[in-house]
């Protein structure tokens, strides 16, 4: 007799095997999901370091520019900082007879996408090296 019962009890049933199958698929299927969200959120966290990088070298580039070559710089040409291809938009502006005011705009033009950023850089005619120079 507990031959029997112990041989009855000893498998496991196709139901089983089911409901294990399908446990598994919802845990993996949410998996999925979860894998899919990571990979968007780093993504956009590398667009916007890349475009934040090349909003860095564009102040310095202007700010490293001499006074005179600086209407020279209008215009907008393609670029691009590491993975990031961007297009890049100067415009000038005179304040004052010493005084000038450069907007550089970068939109992402490539596979990795970010909003446009806006560097905005106030640019004043140095001095002259010489006290007896005007």
């Amino acid at each position: 007799m507990d031959l029997d019962r112990a041989s009855s009890e000893a498998g496991v049933t196709l139901v089983e095997v089911i409901v294990a199958l399908g446990i598994l698929s919802v845990v993996l299927i949410a998996l999925a999901g979860l894998m899919f969200d990571v990979s968007l959120g780093t993504r956009r966290s590398a667009a916007l370091s890349y475009r934040s990088a090349a909003a860095q070298m564009a102040q310095a580039w202007i700010a490293a520019l001499p006074w005179d070559s600086l209407s020279s710089a209008v215009g907008c040409t393609s670029d691009s900082t590491g993975q990031l291809v961007y297009s890049r938009c100067v415009t000038v502006e005179d304040l004052s007879s010493d005084q000038k005011r450069v907007t550089i705009v970068i939109t992402p033009t490539g596979a990795l996408t970010a909003p446009p950023d806006t560097i905005v850089v106030d640019r004043a005619k140095p001095l002259p090296l010489s006290p007896f120079l005007p």
